[in-house]
């Protein structure tokens, strides 16, 4: 392990008193509304006596006296406010977006610095949100004291780097954040990745049951931003819109062209989307609508034998079974799954014969509401252990008795 550097050639003092670091704004934009909604101010470091810059993570290796590190989080603050105000006299819609450090919050209680601050530089508390960054929390109720005394003052709460650890879910509840940023371990190659997908649109869901906007953030590329807002995100911030922006450079640079282009490709992409969403559901109908064309001119003696044919002749079903007006299942499963590992095998086995599906919704939804075919949602499939959609569907065979046919898709087969 390293040891803690000396604080020599940080002069900690200086750096304050000549108010000196180096700052960067990102946008956070809704391309929905065709705007910049806010900036958010990141810290990029401060200078040491070498004219070198120490960044915020490096920040971490010196040994800073009591104190130091608050007054260094304070100038943070203070020059973003100072950088902002240019921004904020041309547009008062305009948000600014500041971190609040969790593990030395309770240093501001009852201090008044950060509301003086903000009167300071005429900034309206509507316009900036304190986002809560994650930290060690050991003191709750501080930190609960800390957002009420603000959120009351008119400041919006934002909670960061949702989807970072292993425990941060029960943060939103005593949080209760206005905005919510999903980060970088769900938004990362989103554009392919079902499971993440999944776990956005869950994050989502609940971020819009307790009354808050969601940000992805860290969005590197075009293909994440069009995926993140398809699935429900209001704004997006990261690399795929733009870079971080120089604090003296912020109010030169024009951003209207590039949201304008981010939102004719969103067109596209959406078009593209139903389309080939269009075309899948289609290819699917084919393939649903030819088996059953086989069964309806044969016997329920014969059904075994059909649906084995099927998942050999079309690699996208994962399992065939076919249930009687009852919902009893009145064939084996047919399925390609096979060799499952043999710690899953103890816990998914495809249903035999004589199962009963009747509680199952691609049964009762399909009889209850008289429909020709459902299509469930995902759900882990106790015949393979993997994610899957099933597709069922009325038909009769060649005696005219009445059945069901399932049929299991992998999600993104589904989806391709």
């Amino acid at each position: 392990m390293g040891t803690r550097k000396e604080n020599i050639g940080l002069n900690i003092n200086k750096i304050t008193e000549d108010r000196n670091l180096e700052l960067n704004f990102e946008p956070v934009v809704s391309i929905i509304k065709k705007a910049v909604i806010g900036l958010e101010a990141i810290l990029v470091g401060f200078p040491d006596a070498n004219g070198n810059i120490v960044s915020k993570d490096e920040l971490g290796q010196y040994e800073l006296k009591e104190g130091e590190a608050i007054e260094l989080d304070r100038l943070y603050r203070e020059k973003s406010m100072e950088s902002f105000l240019d921004i904020y006299e041309k547009n008062k819609e305009v948000l600014l977006f500041i971190d609040i450090n969790i593990s030395i919050i309770d240093k501001y209680i009852g201090s008044g610095i950060l509301m003086n601050v903000v009167n300071d530089y005429g900034i309206e508390p509507r316009n900036i949100v304190l986002e809560i960054v994650e930290e060690k929390i050991d003191d709750i109720e501080a930190m609960q004291n800390f957002i009420n005394f603000y959120r009351n003052k008119g400041f919006l709460i934002g909670l960061k780097d949702l989807g970072s650890g292993f425990a941060n879910l029960d943060r939103i509840s005593y949080v209760e954040p206005d905005i919510i940023k999903i980060n970088s371990v769900i938004t990362k190659d989103i554009s392919y990745n079902y499971y993440k997908q999944e776990i956005f649109k869950s994050l989502v869901n609940l971020s819009k049951k307790v009354g808050a906007l969601v940000i992805a953030e860290d969005v590197e590329t075009e293909s994440e931003a069009m995926v993140v807002m398809e699935l429900g995100a209001d704004m997006i911030q990261g690399r795929a819109f733009s870079e971080p922006i120089p604090s003296d450079k912020v109010g030169k640079t024009n951003l209207k062209d590039r949201i304008e282009k981010m939102g004719i490709d969103y067109k596209a992409y959406m078009s593209e989307e139903i389309d080939a969403k269009e075309q899948s559901h289609k290819k699917y109908d084919e393939i649903i609508n030819g088996i059953i064309v086989r069964l309806e001119n044969t016997k329920k003696a014969e059904f075994d034998s059909i649906i084995e044919g099927t998942v050999d002749e079309y690699p996208v079903l994962e399992c065939v079974y076919i249930l009687n007006d009852a919902g009893e299942q009145v064939t084996n499963t047919a399925t390609r799954c096979k060799n499952m590992i043999s710690q899953k095998a103890l816990i998914f086995q495809p249903a035999k014969k004589g199962t009963d599906h009747s509680l199952k919704k691609y049964y009762y939804f399909l009889r209850s509401m008289s429909l020709n075919k459902y299509v469930t949602e995902p759900y882990v499939s106790m015949a393979t252990g993997n994610l899957c959609i099933t597709i069922s569907s009325s038909f009769k065979d060649s005696a005219k008795k009445s059945y069901i046919i399932c049929i299991d898709f992998n999600p993104d087969s589904i989806n391709a």
